[in-house]
């Protein structure tokens, strides 16, 4: 027969529980102030290192204007000017990446042909062919979404490894979604780094091409925190399809 629970058993497992659901929300609640300090200290140490940087630019242009016919000074001021970009570029991308976390999120409905026409405005695609099919409204973020998609196609455009990179963009509905695909006709990526690539400084190709290994994880947390999914389909030789999905307004 089995023994009967006593009332005093319950209110101790009630107060255990209460006590694990304070503690959670308490934990929780020092794990959110601890990543906004930690993205605002970022974004304050990368802002601040921007003006010192334009000022060693500056002069070391000036020192260029200056070198004469001396080959080697002007091939080390080419190097260092070259640093300089490179690091302005990094704190750039620094600056954006911290400023998705923190921010309180109104999404509304986003016309993607909209935004993807700006992103691509702001876009030096070379000649690189981009097409898109129409594109829907999705909730989310006007500007936001336009930086995910210039990331997304200058990514496709960059690592096509090929002087005719074509990129396409398209949507498929998912009951109350829409799926969003930017397609390359690049190398392809390996199943074992698909994942890995929207990583914080992942850089596939290393040094090989210009970027700052930022562009995909701010993808990722954009489209994350709009409460969407993002990831790559694709097998090696024969391109890859970064996708995300987001909510219908309708």
């Amino acid at each position: 027969m089995t023994k009967p629970i006593l009332q005093q058993d319950i209110e101790q497992l009630r107060e255990a529980f209460e006590s694990e659901q304070r503690l959670r929300m308490e934990l929780e609640g020092r794990l959110h102030r601890l990543s906004t300090d930690f993205h605002d200290f970022t974004a304050r140490v990368a802002h601040d290192l921007r003006e010192p940087l334009r000022t060693v630019g500056v002069y070391s242009a000036l020192v260029s204007s200056k070198a004469g016919e001396d080959a080697d000074a002007r091939v080390y001021l080419n190097f260092i000017q070259d640093a300089i970009d490179r690091m302005q570029a990094l704190l750039g991308a620094m600056i954006e990446y911290a400023s998705v976390e923190g921010e309180l999120r109104h999404p509304v409905s986003v016309d993607l042909n909209a935004a993807t026409q700006e992103a691509l405005r702001r876009l030096e695609t070379g000649n690189a062919m981009v097409t898109r099919d129409h594109l829907p409204s999705v909730t989310g973020d006007f500007d936001l979404l336009s930086k995910v998609m210039r990331h997304l196609v200058e990514n496709a455009i960059k690592f096509a490894g090929r002087p005719d990179p074509v990129v396409h963009i398209s949507a498929r509905r998912d009951e109350h979604d829409w799926i969003i695909s930017v397609q390359d006709n690049g190398p392809g990526i390996d199943l074992s780094h698909q994942e890995w690539v929207f990583g914080i400084f992942r850089r596939l190709h290393g040094r090989d091409f210009k970027g700052t290994g930022l562009g995909l994880a701010f993808s990722k947390s954009v489209i994350e925190s709009l409460g969407g999914r993002i990831w790559v389909e694709s097998t090696p030789g024969s391109g890859a399809k970064f996708l995300f999905k987001l909510p219908s307004p309708d």
